[in-house]
């Protein structure tokens, strides 16, 4: 196995057992993401809204973004059926996924990048990350007014 391919799997492997773990901690370890990756966004969001961020940390929002990515990262896997791609940029190795969009084209998106871009806003608004996210890929269309 290429030495990409190992890092991948293992990179996958962890953000699987991070994202259960958050699971269990909120709650929901039982719900089944196979099933409705979507079931787990009413928790994640309840615990966004319920952090008192004029406390945080770097290392609370490392956590948080971190969460919402492995997340939006299923969202992305189950619903769309994207697969990791390795890509170095200037910040070093970034985690893409890779989707077939609604037009056919092959589109890569970083979760971790649409979560950071969108944690601006505090609240952060995970619904509004997902969306974005699909845009990103082009799994959805975007209508303009």
């Amino acid at each position: 196995m290429p030495q990409h391919e190992a890092e991948l799997e293992s990179w996958e492997r962890q953000r699987q057992v991070g994202l259960a773990e958050f699971m269990d901690a909120l709650g929901a370890g039982g719900l089944d993401l196979a099933a409705d990756p979507l079931a787990f966004l009413p928790f994640l969001n309840r615990f966004v809204a319920d952090q008192d961020y004029d406390s945080f940390e770097e290392d609370d929002w490392l956590y948080l973004h971190t969460m919402i990515a492995a997340y939006v990262a299923e969202v992305l896997v189950r619903r769309y059926g994207a697969y990791w791609r390795l890509r170095q940029d200037s910040r070093g190795p970034n985690y893409m996924l890779v989707t077939t969009g609604y037009d056919g084209g092959e589109y890569e998106v970083s979760p971790m990048d649409v979560v950071y871009f969108n944690l601006k806003r505090v609240p952060p608004d995970v619904t509004y990350m997902l969306a974005s996210a699909e845009l990103t890929a082009r799994v959805v269309r975007q209508y303009d007014d």
